[in-house]
């Protein structure tokens, strides 16, 4: 099974969700190579984020995004991400939006790949992986 689901619940940004759709895609048929996957993007509004980061990581305020991993038989998970603070990010990091959540996109399915960022080298070697999947992404996708 190959099922990729995208929805846009907020109305803070505008995104191009074909576009971000057909990244998605190509992450997952070329760079992540899964067999099986059960995927859902969610791009939400920054309360509904603050919510979210709140009851699953009792963190005030919102965040960018959040990975959900549901499965190990096959890739099964979900990724929250808020349009609002990622054009924050963006413009902090001299960066287009798109190319901000496309990072997100990859960030989530790494974290369904088994990297994690609670801690520094750990979070490192994640930035690393996570910056050459961009540039591959931004260059072939």
């Amino acid at each position: 099974m190959k099922r990729l689901t995208m929805r846009n619940h907020q109305r803070e940004m505008a995104i191009d969700s074909p576009a971000l759709r057909r990244q998605m895609r190509w992450l997952l048929e070329n760079a992540f190579n899964w067999e099986e996957y059960e995927v859902a993007v969610h791009f939400v509004s920054t309360k509904r984020m603050v919510n979210m980061n709140h009851k699953h990581l009792g963190h005030k305020g919102p965040t960018d995004v959040l990975t959900f991993d549901y499965g190990k038989a096959i890739h099964s998970g979900e990724i929250f991400i808020c349009p609002a603070v990622a054009a924050e990010n963006a413009k902090r990091q001299k960066e287009s939006l798109m190319a901000e959540l496309a990072r997100y996109l990859i960030h989530g399915l790494l974290h369904m790949s088994g990297y994690d960022d609670k801690f520094l080298v750990a979070r490192r070697k994640m930035k690393r992986e996570e910056n050459r999947l961009l540039r591959q992404l931004l260059n072939n996708g």
